[in-house]
């Protein structure tokens, strides 16, 4: 055929300018249950309604999310049962001995006197407590 053009019909993606360099990097969501749960059911949540934690940054209306089941060791914050409370402490040792301290006070507890809940292993902080 003379004078007809013929022509192979090509396709093209759009293209306008360079790809992105974190094209195929992309992120999965955040998971908080992924990131701050390791065993759900030992798991639980309190909510710290008071201020005698401060001196170690954890305010009051601070969200503690307690493992039952991982062992405390010292340096580490703790809930504990005394004297049919709940509290949360730092557990330090003193001579051999589990000692509870908010920074100010210390429970030197007698045995059988102070139960040890769990171990805190994360806590948020919200900006606004007024909910």
């Amino acid at each position: 055929m003379e004078g007809v053009i013929s022509e192979k019909a090509e396709t093209f993606e759009k293209c306008s300018g360079f790809a992105s360099p974190a094209q195929g990097y992309e992120e999965e969501g955040i998971d908080l249950n992924r990131l701050l749960i390791r065993n759900p059911p030992a798991t639980y949540f309190f909510r710290l309604d008071s201020s005698d934690m401060t001196a170690f940054g954890l305010i009051q209306g601070a969200l503690l999310i307690v493992d039952r089941s991982k062992v405390p060791t010292p340096n580490e914050y703790v809930i504990i049962r005394h004297e049919g409370q709940f509290y949360c402490r730092l557990m330090t040792e003193h001579k051999g001995k589990a000692v509870f301290t908010n920074g100010k006070e210390q429970i030197i507890p007698a045995p059988g006197e102070t139960e040890v809940i769990g171990a805190v292993t994360a806590s948020i902080i919200p900006y606004d407590i007024s909910y």
